[in-house]
């Protein structure tokens, strides 16, 4: 079995997608040992640091990084060169099928009325078209939560049985019982944190008015955000640009921190939320579990997948709530281990990667 993995977003800048590909094939390598797969980017020097060198592995360089030019002449010459089985693409599929087809699409947040907002119009006239051509020419169609399955079952109609939900998970190296104290960090006493990149849907606005009308700056709590800022609308620049001198002090944005860094954050938070209003799926709040952190999460979209109890869920429209269920979490004493245990066994990328190699089975079988 000969699988292609068109593997071009680790050229560019981090995305969600990066994180899928790697915990998947990461975990499906050793355990696949009579395919072969071919990985696809332009910097193959960061590939092979990514996943390592292995037997089954090969590494294949593309050309240019123009989207147009990979999808219509690279990707269909690289699958005819190496008489590849199956070729795995995230979301838009080369129009040219000359192998069988996995796509996974992560989510149609921007299909969808409510989100819509969020997109811009440009994007949403493309991606519709492309999207949804290649769900329905997939020989295999992957999502990653219940939630998503359901909305591409909705709006590209497709039956729900032929989509399959292989979810994300936390790198296995994630917890690291060796981090080396960082004073920086540790002299930032209680702090609330948020991870994610900046952009409308991910809602910091909310998360930053309720900070500030709970007054937490005066009682010693600072609000950290980690990400990049990918879109930084007017309302939030407005809000910021405006915040009291001295509170402003207690509000800190960070990006481009190591991975390292990015974990001792997470180890030394007094509390985790999430207020994001639209997500495919979310993997920060299963990053603060593995560290046992109190948390809050929307129970919008595919967070609704986690499973977790209603007093650390909110509407992320519903300010009150947020700003109650803060209060009640700072104060309160953590007791979701169990909870945390039983999500975290779940989305697990050696149960998934199991899952993944089953399906590819199953259907190559079945041919």
């Amino acid at each position: 079995m000969k699988i292609l993995i068109d593997a071009h977003v680790f050229d560019d800048k981090y995305q969600g997608t990066r994180s899928y590909l790697k915990g998947l094939y990461e975990q499906l390598i050793p355990i696949a040992q009579g395919w072969h797969f071919f990985f696809v980017a332009k910097n193959v020097d960061k590939l092979r640091q990514e996943f390592g060198v292995h037997s089954n592995v090969t590494y294949v360089p593309l050309k240019s990084k123009n989207k147009f030019y990979r999808l219509l002449v690279e990707l269909p010459y690289i699958v005819k060169t190496y008489h590849i089985d199956y070729a795995h693409y995230q979301y838009i599929s080369p129009p040219i099928k000359n192998c069988k087809q996995i796509v996974t699409i992560h989510d149609v947040l921007f299909e969808q009325k409510e989100f819509k907002l969020f997109f811009p119009l440009k994007y949403r006239i493309i991606n519709s078209a492309l999207f949804k051509i290649s769900a329905k020419r997939a020989d295999i169609l992957l999502t990653v939560s219940e939630y998503s399955k359901k909305k591409i079952s909705e709006l590209y109609g497709i039956n729900e049985n032929n989509i399959q939900i292989t979810p994300n998970a936390v790198s296995g190296d994630f917890l690291d019982t060796d981090l080396v104290f960082n004073q920086s960090i540790g002299d930032l006493g209680k702090y609330i944190l948020y991870v994610s990149r900046i952009e409308p849907r991910k809602n910091h606005l909310g998360l930053l008015k309720a900070f500030i009308e709970l007054d937490l700056a005066s009682k010693g709590i600072k609000l950290i955000f980690v990400g990049k800022k990918d879109i930084v609308f007017d309302d939030l620049k407005f809000f910021v640009d405006n915040i009291d001198d001295q509170v402003s002090k207690s509000i800190i944005w960070l990006e481009n921190i190591s991975y390292e860094e990015l974990k001792l954050y997470y180890k030394h938070c007094e509390l985790f939320v999430f207020p994001s209003f639209a997500e495919g799926f979310g993997i920060p709040p299963l990053e603060a579990m593995v560290y046992k952190k109190k948390l809050l999460c929307s129970n919008n979209t595919a967070m609704i997948d986690f499973g977790l109890p209603d007093e650390v869920t909110f509407n992320p429209y519903d300010i009150n709530e947020i700003k109650a269920k803060i209060e009640r979490q700072l104060l309160k004493k953590f007791d979701l281990g169990q909870d945390y245990d039983r999500i975290l066994s779940k989305f697990n990328w050696g149960v998934i990667a199991k899952k993944y190699k089953e399906i590819i089975s199953n259907h190559s079988e079945s041919l």
